[in-house]
């Protein structure tokens, strides 16, 4: 049986098991992954999104890039790594870190693949579905991996 959402002691949004950092006060969801995961993830994640102020297109934009860089992690980066889901001021953003071989933003097709090509396709997804997207180097002891973060604008109903 896989990990459970737990709820916060401080009467807080739950908390998925996993890894914990030290974030800012508007922190709302961290959690471990693998592949086993990714199901229970995109369902807790589609909540935390609505909660932090997304709906319709561009929830779905955060849903399906962090889907992406999950995957990514999981098929490039030893099989899983660590998602953190969290506002920043009108931005909702989507943080996948991983302790793979680690890559740069140069490796994002600026124009899509070729519809025979294996690869690409994910980051390029991402970048043309959000608002921004950063690429990063892991951190720690031998600072393996990549931080990638993604990040999408809540739009208010009245504009």
């Amino acid at each position: 049986m896989g990990p459970t959402t737990q709820g916060s002691s401080a009467g807080g949004p739950p908390k998925l098991p996993g890894p914990s950092l030290h974030l800012a006060t508007d922190h709302c969801l961290e959690t471990g992954f693998t592949s086993a995961d990714l199901p229970r993830v995109r369902g807790v994640l589609g909540e935390y999104a609505a909660r932090l102020g997304l709906a319709g297109n561009r929830r779905n934009a955060l849903l399906l890039s962090a889907n992406e860089l999950a995957d990514n992690a999981i098929r490039h980066a030893g099989g899983g790594g660590l998602l953190t889901l969290y506002r920043r001021g009108a931005l909702v953003c989507c943080r996948v870190s991983d302790s793979g071989p680690g890559f740069d933003a140069s490796v994002i097709p600026e124009r899509p693949p070729g519809l025979a090509e294996s690869t690409g396709w994910g980051l390029w997804t991402v970048r043309r579905l959000t608002d921004s997207l950063e690429v990063g180097p892991g951190s720690g002891p031998g600072a393996r991996g990549a931080v990638v973060t993604c990040c999408v604008q809540v739009v208010s109903s009245a504009g």
